[in-house]
């Protein structure tokens, strides 16, 4: 009888313990759903200017450019996108920090991958002005 407690007594503290781990409390918390990044149709006038605002603005907009290099202005962002000059064109090359552009933001840390994966689909999409 002793023997036949201790197993049942085990196995149904063995499967509380099982229910249990497969409670999720908080589990939007706990558990985030996974980050998409989406790279399909991304546009200039709407994800790439946003990028652009958000990390670039500073020093490369308007006529009052820092650098003389405004991204606002399509013909110059899609020179820069395009120009072969280094391993993946200067834009790329510079938010990758890879293959010999100066590295950018300048002074900053580099964009998230998702922005970079978004510029390299919108370069590799011929740089529309869309």
């Amino acid at each position: 009888m002793r023997k036949k407690f201790v197993f049942v007594s085990t196995a149904m503290l063995m499967y509380a313990i099982f229910l249990w781990g497969c409670v999720y409390h908080k589990s939007d918390q706990e558990y985030p759903a996974p980050l998409t990044c989406d790279t399909v149709n991304v546009r200039y006038n709407v994800e790439i200017k946003s990028i652009l605002d958000e990390h670039c603005a500073t020093c490369h907009s308007g006529s009052n450019s820092i650098t003389g290099i405004d991204l606002y202005d399509h013909s110059v962002i899609s020179f820069f996108a395009l120009d072969g000059q280094f391993t993946y064109g200067t834009l790329l090359s510079a938010v990758m920090h890879e293959g010999g552009a100066p590295e950018m933001p300048d002074g900053g840390p580099k964009l998230q991958d998702c922005e970079i994966n978004k510029i390299a689909a919108w370069v590799h999409d011929g740089a529309p002005d869309n």
